[in-house]
């Protein structure tokens, strides 16, 4: 490859220049940054383990913390290998820092990993367009429906998300800047062998496939070889997997082998009977083939309008049109990982997470290159795709006070002070977009969703958590009460969900009991004993109840909660 001129050198750097300030983009990028922190971090911990998930990972990462085992994650003493200990790994870092096994610690690896993903999106925009392209998708990313969800949650999706969005935009990179390649080409490889880390094989395999398509597509021999070309990044990122999986196969031999490259890849991908994970379940989350094209929309609310136009214009409107890989190498990734995605029988919405970031950036590169920095003139499909949104952010804004500020407990005056201000910034959204002002438009549409996420974490979440999450979570204490007046607590059958809780609460493994001999056995013996059962299971089999003193709880006798709920089963000394 030929040195780079002086004139290239201009042109890089040109890249990351606004108006010939380079100050301005470390302005934009901090306030991006600061928004962020702001969102991702408040709420966090005002609200205990939600869904089917949140607990379970908790009741790992506990384990994980309290044993120093960094190798083979655990929940109840058992081996849990549906994902390796990337994500687990952070969350006991955080709690042994903080002592604690507070909520907030558990999720605090999914907020700073959201938090590291809003700020490179914000900078691959800087970068490869301007600074208020950075800002852009940043925001957009950071507060689109599904992000910002997942960024609350303690799952494993968010550590994927952030590498999947490092090794995509790393290859972008790669294409776009041809004389910095080598600098980007061994951080991408980290990335590909950090995505490994965080969920097996579908990781690398996510940032790979496009990146081996356009290869494919454009034949750029310079590309391949310098990516492909041994590095120290290449070195570090096989290093990561290697050293775990020689690490796995030293504590647990061929059978943990199988587990994670066989039953927990091929067998939840291809849904196979005979290939069955010893954690999870078959079937689970069984969607048709045209399930994430109905649902990916969603994801991207309420930017949604931005995000399909910025995808549509990255496909040539006529056939003499040039294949840029500029143009074409975001929204290429993300319809080949789509249908990747597609081909497996177990779908979720939350799947789509690392997909997401890649197009939003797309849809903030799109709006920069069509909205002019001062009054102009612009193409009325983009007028009408930031009017949709100023559309759906007031109606948001002046109708979600009305639901949560009255749940809370708030007078009318609040709700109504609340709505009569959204429905001012959109007005003034509005007025700005008739006048032409679109980058001021946006903007004030972006300061007012800032405003209704956080009127949802300060008064939605802790209201949704009362009422339907928080009932879930009682059994637990009950138990803990009946251990500390010296009874022993056992479980049957428990979710993997209902094990986490157990865990986090109990801070000890609970003795199995497997079959109805040894649960008949606990219950007709002498010592004081409680166990907590399925209730799922316990329905199978209603004379195991009977022999024990059946703890009936106020939300267990509500039919949503009951089946997520275990049932406590006591048996007292005589």
């Amino acid at each position: 490859m030929y040195p780079p001129t002086e004139t290239s050198r201009l042109r890089a750097a040109e890249t990351i220049k606004v108006s010939g300030m380079r100050i301005a983009g470390w302005q934009t990028l901090a306030w991006t940054l600061a928004a962020t922190v702001l969102l991702f971090m408040v709420g966090l911990g005002n609200h205990g383990l939600w869904g089917f998930h949140e607990p379970y990972m908790g009741g790992i990462i506990r384990e994980m913390a309290s044993s120093g085992d960094w190798v083979v994650p655990t929940l109840n003493g058992h081996p849990y290998l549906e994902k390796p200990p990337l994500y687990y790994a952070l969350g006991a870092l955080a709690c042994r820092a903080s002592g604690s096994f507070d909520v907030f610690w558990l999720r605090l690896p999914s907020a700073l990993l959201a938090i590291l993903t809003v700020a490179w999106m914000s900078f691959l925009g800087w970068r490869v367009s301007s600074a208020r392209a950075g800002g852009w998708a940043g925001f957009m990313v950071g507060t689109s429906s599904l992000f910002f969800q997942t960024g609350h949650d303690a799952v494993v999706d968010m550590a994927l998300t952030a590498a999947v969005s490092f090794g995509l935009g790393l290859g972008y990179l790669v294409w776009v800047e041809p004389h910095y390649r080598r600098r980007w080409a061994p951080l991408f490889w980290i990335a590909v062998g950090s995505s490994f880390m965080a969920k097996s094989f579908i990781g690398p395999v996510l940032i790979l496939l496009p990146m081996t398509l356009a290869l494919l597509l454009k034949r750029d021999r310079p590309v391949l070889s310098t990516v492909f070309r041994p590095n120290w990044g290449m070195l570090v990122g096989l290093a990561l997997p290697l050293t775990w999986i020689v690490l796995l196969y030293h504590r647990g031999g061929q059978n943990f082998m199988s587990e994670v490259f066989l039953r927990n890849t091929l067998g939840r991908f291809l849904q196979d009977p005979d290939l069955v994970p010893m954690t999870g379940r078959l079937g689970e989350h069984s969607n048709p083939f045209t399930y994430y094209f109905t649902h990916s929309p969603g994801s991207a609310l309420p930017w949604v309008a931005m995000w399909g136009a910025g995808l549509w214009s990255a496909f040539p409107r006529h056939r003499r049109h040039p294949l840029s890989m500029r143009n074409l190498f975001l929204p290429l990734a993300f319809v080949v990982d789509l249908l990747l995605l597609s081909l497996s029988d177990a779908k979720r919405g939350v799947y789509l997470l690392p997909l997401m970031p890649i197009t939003l950036l797309q849809a903030a590169l799109w709006l920069d290159l069509g909205v002019p920095q001062h009054k102009a003139r612009i193409e009325r499909g983009l007028v009408a795709v930031i009017g949709f949104t100023v559309v759906v952010v007031g109606i948001l804004g002046m109708g979600f006070p009305w639901f949560v500020l009255p749940l809370s407990g708030k007078q009318w005056i609040f709700p109504l002070i609340a709505s009569v201000l959204g429905a001012a910034l959109s007005a003034l959204s509005i007025r700005l977009l008739w006048q032409r002002r679109f980058h001021a438009a946006l903007d004030w549409v972006m300061a007012q969703w800032t405003g209704v996420l956080l009127l949802f974490l300060i008064f939605g979440v802790p209201i949704r958590d009362k009422a339907d999450e928080m009932p879930l979570r009682e059994p637990y204490g009950v138990a803990l009460k009946l251990e500390q007046q010296g009874a022993r607590v056992m479980e049957a059958h428990l979710t993997e969900t209902q094990l986490g809780f157990a865990s986090l609460t109990l801070r000890h493994t609970l003795p199995s009991l497997k079959t109805e001999a040894e649960i008949r056995r606990a219950l007709e013996g002498q010592e004081s004993v409680v166990v907590l059962a399925d209730a799922v299971w316990c329905d199978q089999h209603p004379t195991l109840v009977k022999l024990g003193e059946e703890l009936r709880l106020e939300a267990s006798q509500i039919p949503k909660l009951r089946n997520r709920m275990p049932l406590i089963l006591v048996k007292r000394p005589d």
